[in-house]
């Protein structure tokens, strides 16, 4: 699991007007909005006797412990100790971590890091979203597997003839080819022409051919642990399933997924669209939740690749690379020994920027950087087309 990055915590319709407990990392933390209707991101443990803050109400921009009333705002700060009175004096060190947080695509993003925020990876993008010309809805699945195995799957289309009869025949898993491919520092993507059957159903069988040919355009993002997938069905006919993959802990993982289609987009549809959407999760589950070991591996030691592996390859190494050079990843065992016995938290940005304060909870321990920080090289394919450029373009 890694620290500096943009991950998704909840659905912004989730959280209104009580707190709202959400784990990520391995950690817990507390949702709630503030009088403006800003969602604010505090680690869930009162720094008095560590009841839980999302177990107590919200106060105006505050949210108050549940246990003896001491009360939080948005920036993590101790406001008011009732034991002490309205104008009882505040401890420098009643602070706990806040992280910053952003609403977008109907989800709620939680920065967890201690970058400055010129420092940090964007959130990825979705252009389609919330533009006209597009239907939505929403689906969300938990895995018992680690998020980054997850997320490799999502992005790749080899295993596509074997576990999705949808989108495509064994017999033609050796026609399928990556048309083109570009990696930068914390996102890749690329195309794949795959030769996938025709829809059944009286409607759907209009869609597609058999063993039309068919451009899917897969995409991955540090920032989220997201996936972007785009299928292009026909000219002007496409869908996209944007999902962000959050690491609860090292082996399970919560998707937030938001599926777009240019097609029938009529509301009747949804029911039909949302259950293809959740088959498609739970035959990835059945495959990814058995593998072998649970969790990614680092390396390619103990695995075979072939070539049309290059792409889930250059995810291992986008990720490694932060776990190599920039000293990202939480040391997960060396937490082991202390569980319910110590309180941790994820470093916050201002403990940077308060390094004068004794901050009462440590953070995780990270596993420290091996190699030296190199400047990245992006690549690219010479045959690399414009869906791959711009990522998040609609293709037609």
């Amino acid at each position: 699991m890694l620290i500096n990055l943009w991950y998704v915590a909840e659905w912004s319709h989730v959280v209104k007007d009580k707190p709202v407990k959400a784990k990520l990392l391995g950690q817990n933390f507390v949702l709630f909005r503030d009088a403006e209707g800003k969602v604010s991101c505090l680690s869930d443990v009162c720094l008095h006797r560590g009841g839980s803050l999302a177990g107590g109400s919200v106060h105006k921009d505050c949210v108050a412990c549940p246990y003896h009333g001491w009360r939080y705002n948005g920036q993590g700060d101790v406001t008011f100790i009732p034991s002490r009175g309205e104008a009882g004096p505040i401890p420098q060190r009643a602070k706990i971590d806040a992280y910053p947080t952003e609403e977008r695509y109907g989800m709620i993003w939680v920065f967890l890091g201690d970058l400055p925020e010129s420092e940090r990876y964007p959130i990825p993008p979705f252009a389609e979203y919330g533009q006209p010309g597009w239907r939505e809805l929403q689906g969300e699945f938990t895995w018992k597997a680690s998020a980054a195995r997850v997320v490799e799957n999502g992005i790749d289309m080899a295993h596509a003839s074997f576990v999705h009869p949808v989108f495509g025949h064994p017999s033609t898993a050796a026609k399928n080819y990556i048309e083109s491919e570009r990696r930068e520092e914390s996102w890749g993507a690329h195309t794949v022409v795959m030769h996938p059957p025709a829809f059944k159903g009286i409607v759907r069988q209009f869609i597609r051919k058999e063993r039309q040919t068919t451009r899917v355009h897969p995409s991955y993002f540090l920032s989220g642990y997201s996936v972007r997938l785009q299928v292009d069905l026909r000219p002007g006919w496409s869908t996209i399933v944007f999902d962000a993959n959050t690491p609860v802990d090292e082996f399970t993982t919560r998707t937030f997924a938001v599926q777009l289609r240019s097609f029938f987009r009529s509301p009747i549809f949804d029911k039909d669209s949302k259950r293809r959407l959740m088959q498609i999760f739970e035959q990835d589950a059945a495959i990814v939740e058995a593998s072998q070991p649970n969790w990614l591996p680092e390396t390619l030691e103990n695995e075979l690749s072939v070539q049309h592996d290059r792409f889930m390859s250059g995810w291992r190494a986008t990720r490694r690379r932060h776990i190599e050079e920039f000293g990202w990843q939480i040391d997960s065992q060396a937490l082991k020994p202390h569980e319910g016995f110590k309180t941790f938290t994820i470093p916050s940005p201002a403990r940077r920027e308060n390094p004068e304060i004794k901050w009462v909870l440590d953070t995780v321990p990270l596993k420290p950087a091996t190699k030296k920080r190199r400047p990245f090289q992006e690549t690219m394919t010479a045959a690399e087309s414009p869906q791959v450029i711009e990522v998040g373009a609609v293709s037609a």
